[in-house]
């Protein structure tokens, strides 16, 4: 028969580094996994882009304007978009798309990259059947998911 020995030797880690070690793993797996839950709560979208605009210029029945930069591209389905006519809302806001409709203006948005998000380069138009009314101050509201606003443009005839 076999006889087993335990070793006699004691060169094993010592209890008290032991229990640093337990506690400093645990310490970063809690860690990890604070920041995991915390980046899951927060959901996709979260962070808000900044949208900046150029210049309005007039057109016929309306007028139009580009997208200067837009600090993060996000898809069109994180925005929304709503108008207002001398600081009365002209209807509910609309979700970004390549036509919208809000009261009785026509708003167009032209995605010049054809990626679906919204980035510097494309253009909104706003037009309205029988032209813009005189003497109006019109503003165009890019919100986020949120309902905060990330970028505003208006434009006075």
């Amino acid at each position: 028969m076999k006889s087993w020995t335990i070793r006699k030797d004691e060169k094993a880690v010592s209890p008290v580094i032991a229990t640093i070690l337990m506690v400093a793993i645990t310490v970063v797996l809690a860690a990890v996994l604070y920041v995991m839950v915390t980046g899951l709560l927060a959901g996709p979208g979260a962070t808000r882009p900044a949208v900046t605009f150029g210049a309005a210029d007039g057109i016929t029945n309306g007028f139009k304007f580009e997208v200067a930069a837009a600090s993060m591209a996000k898809a069109a389905a994180n925005y929304r978009v709503a108008f207002s006519v001398n600081g009365t809302s002209a209807g509910t806001a609309a979700a970004l798309a390549a036509s919208m409709t809000i009261g009785s203006y026509a708003i167009t948005w032209n995605d010049i990259g054809s990626e679906g998000d919204l980035t510097g380069g494309d253009t909104f138009r706003v037009t309205r059947t029988g032209g813009l009314p005189g003497s109006s101050d019109f503003v165009l509201t890019v919100l986020w998911s949120d309902g905060a606003s990330v970028g505003t443009r208006d434009y006075s005839t």
